[in-house]
């Protein structure tokens, strides 16, 4: 199973991160901010053309979303929770 996992530099991510890369069956691309993600994206700041590219190339079956912020101002937080989810959907629905 290919598995999208967005987020995989964050304290959830990391945990999920390493319970898909422990089961044989599941193919993980891991996108994040940090150095460790396969692929660096901002959900927050990127757009969902590119990511609807990305989509199309990587074909996952399953994204899990582990993207987001806990702590910052109101703004910051709106756009790393809720653009950043708004960036996931509409790249998705590209991307069919």
């Amino acid at each position: 199973m290919r598995v999208l996992l967005l987020g995989a530099n964050g304290f959830l991510g990391r945990f999920v991160a390493d319970r898909l890369l422990a089961d044989p069956a599941v193919h993980l691309t891991a996108l994040g901010r940090g150095d460790d993600a396969d692929v660096r994206f901002d959900l927050a700041g990127g757009s969902p053309g590119a990511l609807t590219r990305f989509l199309d190339a990587v074909h996952p079956g399953v994204v899990v979303n582990c993207a987001g912020a806990t702590r910052g101002n109101a703004r910051d937080l709106t756009r790393h929770n809720t653009v950043a989810v708004a960036t996931v959907c509409e790249a998705l629905r590209r991307s069919g």
